[in-house]
């Protein structure tokens, strides 16, 4: 009995995978007319706009998955077939002319690339029959309106890429169907900040976005929800005067930099807690960073300033109390900081052991003054590329490179030989002065001329010797030889 229940279990399964077999076959052919429709239609055949087919497997279970490569094309909405192919996993149609989303159809497609197109609004529905997308990526447009609807149907998107269009006036709850969105990029829309639309309650970002990038928004202020889990803020070029105060507590990495911040005090970073990474590079206006400026971030991993140019200042206590003993917990997680290409000519030597522990450290283009208080830079274990400026007879050597007796102070500070030497030029000029006021007559003294005849200053008249001019008649006396 259990034999011929076995074998009829037996049939059974080998009907099944026949009629499985004879199924993928027919899918497959269907699938390869339809690849073949898409990739390869007629009108361009065997031409450049013919697009790039490869099958691949997508992750995590290793299917099958097709990817097919639109750019460069010039295509427009009207060349596009709408019914996507079976098992199609990537398409990108980036670099065309593509002036309407199209009203794509599949659902299995997981990324689709519409970057560097001319597309100017997105209406309600555009993506309705894409459901497995993943990823959507609208970024280097013209987009400027779009529809309260137009992310709806998409309930598995994780990345959405909107940079560099002309978004200005958003629709509330605009992304409250993005259940799952973990990357949002709004960078390079520069008229964003006239919205004024709250990020999470007016839009509707849900908590679980870990990434936000608001690059060159033109935004001069920002409040997030301190709650918000949020792990990365990109906010480079903007007008922030100050690093937000009202900023998720979870922040992982914080990108500032291009912001017209003039000094970076305490309470820009009072809150900034859990932060591993910050950057505050290419500040037009950095010309300092305060006293325990940098105390909060104990957790700091990568801390860089490069290219910050009007940088002249670092306090001995930026990142609090100088590391002795006792304080030696703190701030032992950083690992990475950059000065490259500031105008910082020194540091105190009680940042030694901090930087000790380092294993980057960045001083290339740094303006050093290579003296007795910088000494110790030398003995770093790390390679800073850092060289010296001053004094002249080392200029341009590595600090590790420059002999250590090189670095050498003088006993006198600065301002005492200007003294000196102002002094010196001072005692001169009165001398000088002394000499010729000798020299002058007094006052009261008048010079006469005595005239007369012993006068030096007497007429004097000359007259003709008689001797060898005798007068007119007379006889010239005759002087006889004698014998």
């Amino acid at each position: 009995m259990k034999r011929l229940e076995f074998a009829k279990t037996f049939a059974l399964l080998l009907v099944l995978l026949a009629s499985h077999s004879r199924h993928s076959a027919h899918s497959e052919i269907i699938d390869a007319e339809e690849t073949d429709r898409f990739c390869y239609p007629e009108s361009s055949r065997n031409s450049r706009r013919s697009c790039e087919c490869s099958n691949g497997s997508a992750s995590p279970w290793g299917n099958r998955a097709l990817r097919i490569d639109c750019s460069y094309k010039e295509f427009r909405a009207g060349d596009l077939s709408l019914v996507l192919p079976l098992y199609i996993d990537t398409l990108d149609l980036s670099w065309n002319s593509v002036d309407a989303v199209p009203v794509l159809i599949s659902d299995s497609l997981r990324q689709l690339n519409l970057r560097h197109n001319n597309v100017s609004q997105l209406v309600a529905g555009n993506f309705r029959n894409l459901t497995s997308l993943k990823e959507l990526y609208l970024g280097w447009n013209s987009i400027g309106q779009l529809e309260a609807g137009s992310f709806e149907r998409l309930p598995h998107l994780q990345v959405l890429d909107l940079a560099h269009n002309n978004l200005h006036s958003l629709p509330g709850k605009l992304f409250a169907p993005l259940l799952v969105l973990s990357t949002l990029d709004l960078s390079w829309n520069r008229r964003l900040n006239e919205s004024g639309v709250d990020l999470y309650t007016g839009l509707g970002l849900n908590w679980k976005l870990a990434t936000l990038r608001l690059d060159a928004c033109g935004l001069s202020e920002l409040r997030l929800p301190v709650n918000a889990p949020l792990r990365e803020l990109s906010l480079r070029r903007n007008q922030l005067q100050r690093i937000p105060g009202q900023l998720p507590e979870s922040l992982l990495r914080l990108d500032v930099s291009d912001n017209p911040l003039e000094e970076l005090l305490p309470e820009d970073t009072a809150n900034l807690t859990q932060v591993r990474q910050l950057f505050l590079e290419d500040m037009p206006l950095l010309q300092g960073v305060a006293s325990r400026a940098l105390a909060a971030a104990d957790l700091l991993e990568t801390l860089s300033f490069q290219n910050s140019r009007q940088l002249r200042h670092f306090d001995a206590e930026a990142f609090g109390a100088p590391v002795d003993s006792r304080s030696s917990h703190h701030h032992k997680a950083l690992r990475s900081v950059s000065f490259r290409g500031t105008l910082l000519r020194t540091f105190n030597s009680t940042l030694a052991p901090l930087f000790a522990q380092l294993a980057e450290l960045d001083l290339n283009g740094l303006p050093l003054q290579c003296d007795c208080e910088l000494v110790w830079l030398k003995q770093l274990p790390v390679q800073t590329n850092g060289r010296c400026y001053k004094p002249s007879r080392i200029r341009g050597m590595l600090v590790t490179s420059a002999r250590g007796d090189a670095f050498s102070c003088d006993s006198w500070p600065r301002w005492a030989y200007s003294l000196v030497v102002l002094s010196l030029i001072a005692l001169s000029a009165a001398g000088i002065y002394l000499i010729v006021m000798g020299l002058r007559p007094h006052r009261g003294v008048t010079m006469r001329r005595k005239v007369g005849a012993g006068s030096p200053y007497a007429r004097v008249t000359i007259e003709p010797n008689r001797q060898e001019n005798p007068p007119l008649g007379a006889e010239w006396p005759v002087s006889l030889p004698t014998t």
